[in-house]
């Protein structure tokens, strides 16, 4: 019984192994006639004119291969006819007569335009109007009698009389001098700052024994000039008046003496 049973599941496998196989060989045949069939095949159109004169060749139909247990596929039995009120279709399309082929109308190229050269105007030069380098006014030059502020302010002057090491000493001709001292020099006696007699006496004091030495219309001559400055110095009230008559002679409004 085994025996029997195991020859049994041997031909039940081999029998299912062989229709397996011969599903695999069936359905690609099958499938290729069909798409062989709907590739020559043309249905027409009811609405088409009449299909263009010339021969077609019938479509060709694989034949199946044959296995063994298979069945044969049969073809369709219009196969080479074209289907009642249709056409089979040429696609290649006939020639015109006469071998004339038509050609589209040729497009003109335009010719572009040589633009024009614009004209620039030049515009009308402007006179360049020179002005001129202004000329500084000349300033005119004081005439003596000079102040104490002029000659503060002009120590050149001062120099170009006495030299760097003129004092008030030498200048005036005194050994001494009371307050300020004889050794200062000419311009320090004009910047000095005090206010009581001495100090007046040296900066106007000063200011004429120069204005002498410049101008020959001042109203002391250089010698009356240091000769009243060295009585001045006897008292500070001696002091301020002679300091205001020179500061008169020294603003040009003391008449010359005798």
């Amino acid at each position: 019984m085994a025996k029997q049973r195991s020859s049994q599941s041997s031909r039940i496998l081999w029998a299912a192994f062989a229709a397996m196989l011969l599903q695999n060989l069936v359905i690609p045949v099958v499938s290729f006639a069909s798409f062989e069939e709907e590739k020559n095949y043309y249905t027409p159109d009811p609405h088409t004119g009449s299909p263009p004169t010339g021969s077609s060749t019938p479509p060709y139909h694989a034949t199946p291969s044959h296995g063994s247990g298979s069945h044969e596929s049969k073809p369709p039995a219009n196969c080479g006819n074209p289907p009642k009120g249709g056409q089979h279709h040429d696609p290649t399309p006939a020639s015109p007569s006469g071998g004339y082929y038509p050609h589209p109308p040729s497009t003109p190229t335009p010719t572009p335009s040589t633009p024009s050269t614009p004209t620039i105007v030049t515009p009308p030069t402007t006179p360049i109007i020179d002005p001129g380098t202004p000329s500084t006014p000349a300033t005119p030059t004081p005439s003596p009698p000079f102040t104490c502020d002029y000659w503060r302010t002009h120590p050149g002057l001062i120099w170009g009389l006495f030299g760097w090491w003129g004092n008030v000493g030498s200048a005036f001709g005194v050994a001494s001098a009371p307050g300020l001292g004889s050794n200062m020099n000419l311009l320090q006696a004009l910047s000095n700052q005090h206010t009581d007699g001495l100090g007046q006496l040296y900066r106007e004091g000063t200011a004429s024994l120069l204005n002498s030495m410049v101008s020959k219309r001042f109203s002391y001559s250089t010698t009356q000039v240091k000769n009243n400055f060295a009585t001045a110095l006897s008292s500070d009230s001696a002091a301020a008046a002679q300091a205001q008559l020179f500061k008169l002679a020294n603003q040009g409004r003391l008449k010359p003496s005798a």
